[in-house]
């Protein structure tokens, strides 16, 4: 049960909370007992057995405990990045009672996605296989989808019963159901055609806990991602080329590149903007350190990922969904994917 205490302390609110306590169990015989457990300053109390606050446990307590019960924070039927999104805005709901500054951490954090910037790692999904003859007939399940192109590779791949299956969710043609758009994050860091669906990411994940929480003191959270500017995509010549080569791969939405200037990164209908073309030496040390940074740091990764199986001739594939350096060599490398595109860019000047 919550009592709730309009304008009391901390302090008020521990002696209100025994007083409380003392005069209920002295009502009742033995050994009938009211404990009094805690006090969350502040908190939210959203439906019936889903809240969250800061907890107190003791007057003499100063740092508060983040507490949060039957939310997304400690649920875990969705992918991790929509737990830590959801808390550090509650935090700083909590702490600084400032929408304009949770309105600026959602609108990164989707832009992030947007530009492919975030980590694959807390983006996976982990559902339990519960077997093949536990799903009723035509069940569109990730974990069954998952397991029948599994087995029709290899049968001994099938996962056992009660073990979670990692997915993600990747673009796909306009109207195709989203069953089919479930893969392997192993497929898509081996894959580059592969792009992870920030929109659904966004729309369907991380805004609607965020928007159940907010929308109590009247705050539209999807507004803000409507305020956000739309990434332009067009052609270029590097995907153009990418498409030749492969062309039996993917769809055509996975060969769009941003209309942004490498350089200044400002909106440009070519390559690089008219404003940095005036300064082609700048445009060539700018370029040629960006192709330096990532070879430098795919050469760094892959030297962490020989020390750590053991293999010095030659690297051993990772599958690790747990190592953080699996996904940021994965990162790098479809980076360095575009480096014929930014040298194809060095030739023009």
């Amino acid at each position: 049960m919550f009592v709730l205490l309009k304008g009391a302390t901390k302090e008020q609110s521990f002696k209100i909370g025994q007083e409380i306590a003392e005069a209920v169990t002295a009502t009742n015989p033995k050994p009938v007992k009211l404990k009094f457990e805690k006090v969350y300053l502040p908190c939210v109390l959203q439906t019936k057995k889903r809240y969250v606050g800061y907890m107190y446990e003791t007057l003499d307590q100063k740092d508060p405990v983040f507490d949060a019960k039957g939310i997304e924070t400690v649920r875990r039927d969705a992918c991790p990045a929509v737990g830590k999104i959801l808390e550090r805005s509650i935090k700083l709901l909590f702490e600084t009672r400032d929408i304009s500054q949770i309105k600026q951490y959602v609108q990164r954090q989707c832009m992030k996605l947007l530009e492919g910037k975030a980590s694959m790692q807390d983006l996976i999904f982990a559902k339990e296989y519960r077997g093949s003859f536990a799903y009723r007939p035509g069940a569109c399940v990730p974990a069954l989808e998952l397991t029948r192109k599994m087995v029709a590779y290899d049968r001994r791949s099938e996962p056992r019963v009660g073990e979670r299956v990692p997915y993600v969710i990747v673009y796909g043609s306009p109207g195709v159901p989203l069953i089919q758009l479930v893969r392997r994050p192993i497929d898509v860091l081996q894959d580059h055609n592969l792009r992870l669906n920030a929109t659904y990411y966004i729309t369907k994940q991380i805004l609607p806990p965020l928007n159940r929480i907010f929308s109590l003191i009247g705050v539209d959270v999807f507004s803000w991602y409507d305020e956000l500017p739309r990434i332009q995509k067009a052609y270029s010549a590097y995907s153009t080329m990418r498409h030749e080569l492969d062309a039996r791969k993917g769809t055509i939405s996975q060969y769009f590149t941003t209309l942004h200037c490498p350089i200044c990164d400002e909106l440009t209908q070519h390559g690089i903007c008219s404003k940095c073309r005036s300064e082609p030496q700048h445009v060539v040390v700018i370029l040629n350190q960006e192709i330096r940074e990532l070879e430098y740091r795919q050469d760094q990764l892959v030297k962490l990922c020989k020390n750590c199986t053991g293999c010095c001739d030659q690297q051993i594939q990772c599958v690790s969904l747990n190592c953080p350096v699996l996904f940021k060599l994965s990162r790098v490398s479809r980076e360095l994917s575009k480096a014929p595109y930014l040298r194809q860019l060095l030739d023009q000047f």
